[in-house]
Protein backbone atom coordinates (compact mmCIF):
# COMPACT_ATOMS: atom_id res chain seq x y z
CA UNK A 1 0.00 0.00 0.00
CA UNK A 2 2.70 1.94 0.93
CA UNK A 3 4.13 2.06 -2.67
CA UNK A 4 0.69 2.90 -4.21
CA UNK A 5 0.54 5.91 -2.18
CA UNK A 6 4.08 7.34 -3.10
CA UNK A 7 3.34 6.76 -6.69
CA UNK A 8 0.19 8.49 -6.63
CA UNK A 9 1.18 11.04 -4.17
CA UNK A 10 -0.10 14.86 -5.24
CA UNK A 11 3.55 16.16 -4.40
CA UNK A 12 4.47 14.41 -7.59
CA UNK A 13 3.84 16.19 -11.24
CA UNK A 14 3.04 14.19 -14.06
CA UNK A 15 6.43 15.10 -15.73
CA UNK A 16 8.27 14.14 -12.28
CA UNK A 17 6.42 11.14 -11.28
CA UNK A 18 9.22 8.22 -11.61
CA UNK A 19 8.27 5.60 -14.16
CA UNK A 20 9.02 2.33 -12.10
CA UNK A 21 11.39 1.62 -8.93
CA UNK A 22 12.82 -1.55 -9.14
CA UNK A 23 13.21 -2.89 -5.43
CA UNK A 24 14.51 -6.31 -4.82
CA UNK A 25 13.16 -7.11 -1.64
CA UNK A 26 15.08 -10.50 -1.62
CA UNK A 27 18.17 -10.69 -2.03
CA UNK A 28 20.48 -12.97 0.37
CA UNK A 29 23.46 -12.55 1.88
CA UNK A 30 24.26 -15.57 -0.55
CA UNK A 31 23.66 -14.37 -3.54
CA UNK A 32 25.75 -11.11 -2.92
CA UNK A 33 28.41 -13.28 -2.26
CA UNK A 34 28.46 -13.67 1.87
CA UNK A 35 27.07 -16.95 3.54
CA UNK A 36 24.07 -17.80 4.35
CA UNK A 37 20.32 -17.78 3.01
CA UNK A 38 19.39 -14.19 5.33
CA UNK A 39 17.83 -11.97 3.79
CA UNK A 40 19.38 -8.50 3.28
CA UNK A 41 16.92 -6.01 4.53
CA UNK A 42 13.58 -7.08 6.41
CA UNK A 43 10.07 -5.11 5.95
CA UNK A 44 10.74 -1.95 7.84
CA UNK A 45 13.23 -0.69 5.13
CA UNK A 46 10.37 -0.23 2.90
CA UNK A 47 9.94 3.37 4.46
CA UNK A 48 13.81 3.88 3.90
CA UNK A 49 13.15 2.88 0.04
CA UNK A 50 9.91 4.53 -0.46
CA UNK A 51 11.56 7.90 1.44
CA UNK A 52 14.64 8.05 -1.03
CA UNK A 53 12.02 7.57 -3.78
CA UNK A 54 10.73 10.88 -2.97
CA UNK A 55 13.79 12.21 -2.15
CA UNK A 56 14.65 12.01 -5.66
CA UNK A 57 11.78 12.64 -7.27
CA UNK A 58 11.59 16.52 -5.30
CA UNK A 59 15.30 16.66 -6.14
CA UNK A 60 16.42 16.75 -2.94
CA UNK A 61 18.75 14.52 -2.88
CA UNK A 62 21.39 13.26 -6.32
CA UNK A 63 21.40 9.45 -7.34
CA UNK A 64 24.66 7.54 -8.74
CA UNK A 65 23.77 6.78 -12.95
CA UNK A 66 24.23 3.19 -13.69
CA UNK A 67 23.39 1.36 -16.12
CA UNK A 68 20.08 -0.18 -14.61
CA UNK A 69 19.10 3.40 -13.06
CA UNK A 70 19.81 5.86 -10.70
CA UNK A 71 21.42 4.20 -7.29
CA UNK A 72 21.19 6.16 -4.18
CA UNK A 73 24.52 7.42 -2.36
CA UNK A 74 25.23 5.89 1.11
CA UNK A 75 25.21 8.89 3.16
CA UNK A 76 21.44 9.80 1.84
CA UNK A 77 20.43 5.88 2.95
CA UNK A 78 22.14 6.14 6.37
CA UNK A 79 20.04 9.25 7.20
CA UNK A 80 17.11 7.70 6.47
CA UNK A 81 17.87 4.39 8.08
CA UNK A 82 18.58 6.49 11.32
CA UNK A 83 14.98 8.15 11.28
CA UNK A 84 13.44 4.28 11.62
CA UNK A 85 16.50 3.28 14.34
CA UNK A 86 18.26 0.70 12.19
CA UNK A 87 22.07 0.49 11.81
CA UNK A 88 22.70 0.79 8.33
CA UNK A 89 26.95 -0.27 7.94
CA UNK A 90 28.42 0.35 4.66
CA UNK A 91 29.19 -3.22 4.05
CA UNK A 92 25.29 -3.54 3.20
CA UNK A 93 25.11 -1.21 1.29
CA UNK A 94 28.11 -2.12 -0.65
CA UNK A 95 26.15 -5.54 -0.82
CA UNK A 96 22.92 -4.75 -1.66
CA UNK A 97 23.91 -1.83 -4.58
CA UNK A 98 27.04 -3.66 -6.27
CA UNK A 99 26.02 -4.47 -9.82
CA UNK A 100 26.23 -8.26 -10.36
CA UNK A 101 26.72 -8.19 -14.27
CA UNK A 102 26.16 -11.72 -15.21
CA UNK A 103 22.85 -12.30 -12.93
CA UNK A 104 21.27 -8.63 -14.48
CA UNK A 105 22.56 -9.54 -18.14
CA UNK A 106 20.55 -13.12 -17.54
CA UNK A 107 17.64 -11.09 -16.38
CA UNK A 108 17.35 -9.02 -19.36
CA UNK A 109 17.70 -11.73 -21.20
CA UNK A 110 14.89 -13.34 -19.89
CA UNK A 111 12.97 -10.61 -20.15
CA UNK A 112 13.89 -9.94 -23.42
CA UNK A 113 12.50 -12.79 -24.67
CA UNK A 114 9.64 -13.32 -22.51
CA UNK A 115 8.61 -9.84 -24.24
CA UNK A 116 9.23 -10.64 -27.95
CA UNK A 117 6.44 -13.25 -27.43
CA UNK A 118 3.88 -10.41 -26.10
CA UNK A 119 2.10 -8.55 -28.52
CA UNK A 120 2.25 -4.33 -28.35
CA UNK A 121 4.91 -3.83 -26.51
CA UNK A 122 6.61 -0.90 -28.07
CA UNK A 123 10.09 -1.49 -29.61
CA UNK A 124 11.40 1.25 -26.96
CA UNK A 125 11.94 -1.69 -24.60
CA UNK A 126 14.12 -3.50 -26.19
CA UNK A 127 16.21 -0.08 -27.24
CA UNK A 128 16.03 0.04 -23.87
CA UNK A 129 17.69 -3.56 -23.33
CA UNK A 130 20.24 -3.32 -25.58
CA UNK A 131 21.57 0.08 -24.31
CA UNK A 132 22.18 -1.53 -20.65
CA UNK A 133 23.28 -4.47 -21.92
CA UNK A 134 25.96 -2.85 -23.78
CA UNK A 135 26.82 -0.50 -21.09
CA UNK A 136 26.92 -3.41 -18.33
CA UNK A 137 29.29 -5.33 -20.82
CA UNK A 138 31.33 -2.03 -20.82
CA UNK A 139 31.39 -2.50 -17.00
CA UNK A 140 32.50 -6.13 -17.14
CA UNK A 141 34.91 -5.75 -19.16
CA UNK A 142 36.51 -2.90 -17.01
CA UNK A 143 36.04 -4.22 -13.36
CA UNK A 144 34.89 -7.55 -13.33
CA UNK A 145 31.57 -8.97 -12.98
CA UNK A 146 31.08 -8.05 -9.41
CA UNK A 147 31.10 -3.99 -10.10
CA UNK A 148 31.36 -2.24 -6.52
CA UNK A 149 28.85 0.74 -6.03
CA UNK A 150 32.66 2.74 -5.30
CA UNK A 151 33.16 1.83 -8.87
CA UNK A 152 30.24 3.65 -9.98
CA UNK A 153 30.64 6.85 -8.42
Amino acid sequence: EAQFQFFNSAKLSDEGRPVMAGLNYFLTHENRGGSGSGLLGEKKDVKVWLGWLELLANKDVEAIDSPIGWLPYYDDLKKLFDTIDKQYPKSLYDMQFSLYVDKILDRIKGQTEAYKEEENVPPTLFTIYEKQKGELLALKEKYGSVVSIDELS
